[in-house]
């Protein structure tokens, strides 16, 4: 008998990456053993990663949202207009030529449109506009063309409808080579059919709030009050409505706003410098840009941005550090199990890893069960946003890179409770039983 070998351990003929696989299935049918202990164990992990998944999957989000539907949300557009107190003021063509000559590095598209109201509702809005007026209104020439420098340079009585003019007047019909007569009998030819390119809303404001908006509505109405330029004219920017012409026809009229795209991370610094030029020029410009922006390039996103890191990593802290307790009274609860396998051979080593590595599960377990949570608040969050500009999506580097650290500090964290199971003396263990 003492001739043959005796039988080794399972645990010792597993090789490493099998026993750590096995630890993890063990750690893993112990806590669904006790799941609803297990939650409340690993609510400060849970939590944490939450608050840390949920400003970049809102900020990746609009981010997005404004760079690809920057055109659409308005989160590129500058619209300028000029506060009408006792006399009304307008710009010059010399104005939108001095602004797209003297900012032409820094702006994108820049148009005027001297805006001539209906005397009756049954009328139509003739926007008087040069060439770029499509680029900078984001429109497209769905049918025809548009009009050409030569037609504005030699003031041709020429025109291009909205789409939705377009389908009022004509049905199905095609009006390409048709005329139109404006209210004081002018006739134009319609050369061209406009549109707004695909996914533009026409229901923001020039704040980018849904038009009947509470806020888009207390808005408008202030300004109303205070006197601020007649909201009919930006709000007939987006109506799909209009008669472009071009602006030599009308020389008369100057225009009385102006639209300028540019890089949505240059909107505000331009705004501010706008306003500064006009104003050493003797107007008294109202300037909109989308609500969004402040708080897109602003410093208040730095701020918030460093302050979630700590909130995130204060949560993380101090849900591992309850992880770790927990574990160590679970290191007390489970001595006889401890016992049993250093009879059987196992090395302290062995029972160090196992409690590092449960440790380390917990919060993987947590982590993950994080993310999805910080996905659905981010998600919550925008439902309840008012601004049709914010966005959320998954952000998976960050996702990735806040369940690597958390892990990584409950196998840190896994120390303590390894330590203490390792000081167990399994003869005073059995002794006892």
């Amino acid at each position: 008998m003492n001739g043959l070998p005796h039988p080794q351990p399972a645990f010792q003929k597993l090789s490493d990456t099998s026993m750590v696989a096995r630890l993890i299935h063990n750690a893993l049918r112990q806590m669904m053993r006790q799941p609803f202990r297990t939650l409340l164990i690993l609510q400060g992990v849970i939590w944490g990663t939450a608050l840390g998944v949920f400003p970049p999957a809102i900020l990746k989000g609009t981010f997005r949202k404004a760079e690809w539907d920057a055109s659409a949300q308005g989160t590129n557009r500058i619209v300028l207009a000029l506060e009408h107190l006792e006399v009304a003021e307008s710009f010059s063509w010399k104005d939108v030529s001095w602004i797209r000559e003297n900012y032409q590095a820094e702006i994108d598209h820049i148009s005027g449109f001297a805006m001539v109201k209906p005397d009756t509702k049954q009328g139509q809005w003739i926007l008087a506009t040069d060439t770029a007026a499509m680029a900078s209104r984001a429109m497209k020439v769905s049918s025809g063309r548009f009009i050409s420098t030569e037609e504005l340079n030699s003031a041709s009585k020429v025109c291009v409808l909205e789409h939705k003019l377009a389908r009022k007047l004509f049905g199905n019909e095609s009006p390409l080579g048709q005329s139109f007569q404006n209210q004081d009998g002018i006739e134009f030819e319609i050369i061209g059919v406009a549109s707004l390119e695909s996914g533009v809303g026409e229901n923001l404001d020039e704040f980018g709030y849904e038009s009947g908006h509470p806020m888009s509505r207390w808005i408008q109405e202030l300004k109303r009050n205070i006197g601020v330029v007649d909201d009919d004219q930006v709000k007939q920017l987006k109506t799909g409505l209009n008669v472009m012409v071009p602006f030599t026809v009308f020389p008369e009229i100057s225009p009385n706003i102006i639209e300028i795209r540019a890089e949505p991370n240059r909107v505000m610094n331009l705004r501010d410098r706008l306003k500064t030029d006009l104003i050493e020029t003797g107007y008294q410009p109202v300037i909109y840009t989308n609500a969004l922006l402040p708080f897109l390039y602003g410093q208040t996103l730095d701020t918030f941005i460093e302050l979630n890191r700590i909130v995130f990593l204060l949560c993380v802290i101090v849900g591992t550090c309850v992880v770790c307790v927990l574990m160590v009274l679970s290191v007390v609860e489970r001595q006889r199990e401890i016992a049993i396998r250093r009879v059987e051979g196992a090395r302290q080593w062995h029972i160090a890893f196992q409690f590092i590595v449960e440790t380390g599960t917990l919060c993987a377990v947590g982590s993950v069960m994080g993310v999805p949570l910080g996905l659905g608040l981010a998600a919550i969050r925008c439902a309840l946003e008012p601004l049709a500009s914010v966005d959320w999506m998954f952000p998976p580097f960050e996702s990735f890179l806040i369940v690597a650290i958390v892990t990584g500090i409950g196998l840190v964290g896994g120390c303590l409770p390894a330590w203490r199971a390792v000081r167990s003396d399994p003869v005073e263990i059995l002794r006892y039983e």
